[in-house]
């Protein structure tokens, strides 16, 4: 029978899954301490634990405290170390947003899997901003055209569609971990360009607007 431990139910980074998490290796600086003239005794410090998610298989890395008396009942306080959580894009809409978060879950599964969903939130940034052209770069390229995004975003979203292909198609090759900061930082470059600098100057206007109204 495996004597392999398990930590509460955690929400994987690498994934999105919540679940119990195997506990891989423990560091801990847990004492027992015991009050002078008192009877009472306790254990109190703090730990740290790599887990492995029972779903992809990542490893994260958690800080906690544990005290017997405040935490016996409702588990030790933690804080996630490793790995960060995916930084949020401002302003996608939620079809978008919900296509690239789901692109983010098969991430640490397959490569190809996830250039393939990064273009098809290309696809739907296209669909949104109406753009014209019976393909993917014709699409792209009219979007530079009426300046929703400068030409060289575009000659890199063309590189994002090209690996998208790539992943599509066995037969044009195979993606590997090395192209995922590539296809991250494309695809973070593009959305941000696109949506999140649009709703930031709103959001700086809305609180400029908001201040002059407050004027005397």
């Amino acid at each position: 029978m495996s004597d392999t431990k398990f930590s509460s139910a955690l929400t994987c980074n690498h994934c999105g899954n919540k679940a119990p998490m195997a506990i891989v290796s423990k560091y801990s600086r847990i004492r027992t301490h015991e009050h002078e003239g008192s009877p009472m005794v306790w254990d109190e410090g703090p730990f740290w634990e790599m887990l492995e998610c029972p779903a992809c298989k990542g490893i994260s890395f958690i800080s906690g405290y544990w005290h017997e008396y405040i935490h016996d009942e409702t588990g030790p306080d933690y804080e996630l170390l490793y790995p960060a959580k995916a930084k949020l894009i401002r302003g996608l809409p939620p079809g978008i947003a919900k296509s690239f978060e789901a692109a983010q879950k098969v991430k640490p599964i397959d490569t190809n899997a996830f250039a393939v969903l990064l273009g098809r939130v290309l696809d739907m940034v296209c669909i949104d901003k109406k753009a014209n052209g019976d393909s993917l770069f014709n699409r792209l390229k009219d979007i530079a055209d009426k300046g929703i995004m400068p030409q060289q975003l575009a000659d890199m979203a063309h590189q994002l569609r090209q690996l998208r292909n790539i992943g599509a198609h066995a037969d044009l090759g195979e993606l590997t971990d090395a192209e995922i900061p590539i296809l991250e930082s494309l695809s973070n470059a593009i959305l941000e360009y696109v949506y999140s600098a649009p709703a930031l100057v709103q959001l700086v206007q809305s609180k400029i607007d908001a201040l002059k109204e407050k004027k005397p």
